[in-house]
């Protein structure tokens, strides 16, 4: 019989009282918050910057995703890195990922719960349009960090919603 390990996220946060600050295996997090990020959600919308959005969230994602790999060496496999993908998403309070599907030139990744669209849906209701810019530049970064390929080696693609009506969100992946 297999035995079947499970890697689990290993993660120091600490609070500086002084600076109000947050801090997940020393670099500086923000925890999420629904209620914000649904806010600036909306004004990227209204100022056409989705893809600034999306861009920031691959930058800053990729090097706390590239910072765990270093500093846990022993997590060393495909599988492994996006299960820790996954888990730290969660951590950072976004949602539930799995990924569905991971190659070199493309990839499905499912959010089963998404605090974005629970929140977007919580304070405007229903959207005609997908609103996970964050989690697709996460998406991104976490496919560019696993296969260490360059920043914006992949394009994610939100092509089912749950702010839309649908009973889970799902990226389609593709390499640039």
């Amino acid at each position: 019989m297999a035995t079947i390990v499970k890697n689990e996220i290993k993660y120091n946060h600490t609070f500086d009282a002084k600076t109000k600050r947050h801090y997940v295996n020393g670099l500086q997090s923000v925890l999420h918050c629904h209620h914000y990020m649904t806010l600036y959600l909306q004004l990227a919308l209204d100022a056409n910057e989705t893809e600034l959005l999306k861009d920031c969230a691959r930058d800053s994602f990729r090097q706390i995703l590239d910072n765990y790999s270093v500093g846990n060496p022993e997590i060393g496999t495909i599988k492994e890195k996006i299960e820790i993908g996954c888990q730290y998403y969660a951590l950072l309070g976004l949602g539930k990922m799995v990924v569905k599907f991971l190659g070199s030139e493309s990839g499905e990744v499912e959010l089963l719960s998404s605090h974005t669209d629970e929140g977007w849906k919580r304070k405007w209701g229903q959207n005609d349009k997908p609103v996970n810019y964050v989690t697709a530049g996460y998406i991104e970064a976490m496919f560019e960090s696993v296969l260490n390929l360059s920043p914006k080696s992949f394009t994610a693609i939100e092509t089912q919603s749950i702010v839309m009506g649908a009973d889970k969100s799902v990226f389609k992946l593709v390499r640039r």
